[in-house]
């Protein structure tokens, strides 16, 4: 039976494919007349939270362990936040809502870093109360890690990315994709995420000898969950 929340997210570090997947699912559901609504986030075009945020990755505000985590996840919630009445209304049209990055992210990416665990822990409890219970933001069905073989993201970061969706750095580096320790800590806060919550899951993408799978086996796995869970019929 399909489902009425059909709302889709795909999860991964900086440089771990995401943008390809997004483009053959997204290639997938118009070749099948699946209606759908795409989203990316953080959306370093908006006023006021998109505009503090293309900010703070170009390190306008210091550098990543300069900056208070908490202030940090309330700019990405509140780019989130704004959002909310598009998203619901595409739900309510039983549309397939396809997200890059949503609440987890912002967990992942503030609790690596602190080193505590008490302070991650708390850290967490604190982003999903505010993006889920203050904001009330409309919660997903499914999220989807993409987990990537780390040299495979270290190599991409490390080379010279370009493209329209870079503009918000107006040429600077971004503070997150630069620091691979990050990056690694990162890895670690999303493994945790996927055995603790039911709704995020890992899409393996290694091959048998530890390297990346090929952009399409990974799209076919994709595909062939998002039939399992009833997202696709």
């Amino acid at each position: 039976m399909l489902l009425s929340n059909k709302f889709i997210v795909i999860e991964g570090l900086d440089g771990a494919g995401k943008s390809t997947q997004i483009k053959l699912l997204k290639k997938y559901f118009v070749n099948n007349n699946i209606d759908f609504q795409y989203l990316h986030f953080p959306r370093t075009d908006s006023p006021i939270y998109g505009e503090l945020i293309s900010k703070f990755l170009q390190g306008e505000f210091g550098y990543t362990n300069e900056v208070n985590p908490y202030l940090v996840a309330l700019l990405y919630a509140g780019d989130r936040n704004e959002t909310k009445d598009i998203i619901n209304n595409y739900m309510k049209n039983n549309l397939i809502v396809l997200v890059d990055r949503y609440v987890y992210s912002n967990i992942a990416f503030q609790c690596a870093k602190f080193s505590n665990l008490k302070k991650k822990e708390k850290l967490e409890s604190w982003i999903l109360n505010l993006e889920y219970k203050h904001n009330k933001i409309p919660k997903p069905f499914l999220s989807l890690y993409l987990r990537v073989p780390f040299d495979f993201v270290s190599k991409k970061l490390n080379n010279v990315r370009s493209g329209e969706e870079r503009s918000y750095l107006n040429g600077k580096k971004d503070i997150h994709e630069s620091d691979l320790t990050l990056q690694k800590d990162v890895e670690k806060e999303y493994l945790k995420l996927i055995e603790k919550y039911d709704d995020i899951v890992n899409i393996d993408c290694f091959t048998q000898n530890k390297g990346i799978n090929e952009p399409q086996i990974i799209h076919e796995r994709i595909i062939d969950l998002l039939f399992k869970k009833g997202l696709l019929s």
